[in-house]
């Protein structure tokens, strides 16, 4: 196996990891928490948890994909020897991860003082956020995935 082999595989890893773990959070468990748990506090708690939980993994994915990405941008011969669907799904790819990185130091972060304030209506609004933010997230992992098979085989 050689280098771009290994970073590859490690960087499709990560991708399912932190996107497959929004879109279950997102579009799945988070809609059911409304439908199941009536009790605004227990519902933000129980949301809190898994996001910090997730926000774990979501820091070693996003590592992840910063450093197996730009290593394959230096493995491939450096930004001036990538395609252009390259060029998309590292602009879009550190886009993402910077969303994450706010959602995490922005309404994420809200989200926990409000819980120790026992200010559920401020929690949930938070949590409304991150949900938001991360779905842009999760829509803008549809054109990056798309951009990085485009240039892995659809130069072929």
């Amino acid at each position: 196996m050689n280098e771009i082999l290994i970073a590859q595989f490690f960087h499709v890893l990560a991708v399912v990891i932190w996107i497959g773990g929004i879109f279950m959070l997102d579009l799945m468990l988070a809609p059911l928490l409304g439908r199941f748990i009536a009790a605004q506090d227990q519902r933000v708690h129980l949301l809190y948890g898994l996001l910090r939980r997730f926000f774990a993994w979501v820091w070693l994915a996003g590592g992840t994909l910063v450093v197996t990405g730009y290593g394959m941008v230096f493995l491939y011969g450096g930004f001036g020897a990538l395609s252009p669907p390259m060029w998309i799904m590292v602009v879009l790819g550190t886009c993402m991860v910077l969303l994450a990185l706010h959602v995490f130091f922005a309404p994420f972060r809200q989200m926990g003082r409000a819980i120790r304030r026992e200010d559920w209506k401020a929690a949930a609004g938070a949590a409304a956020k991150v949900r938001f933010l991360s779905g842009i997230n999760l829509f803008l992992a549809f054109p990056t995935i798309l951009a990085g098979v485009w240039g892995i085989f659809g130069s072929s």
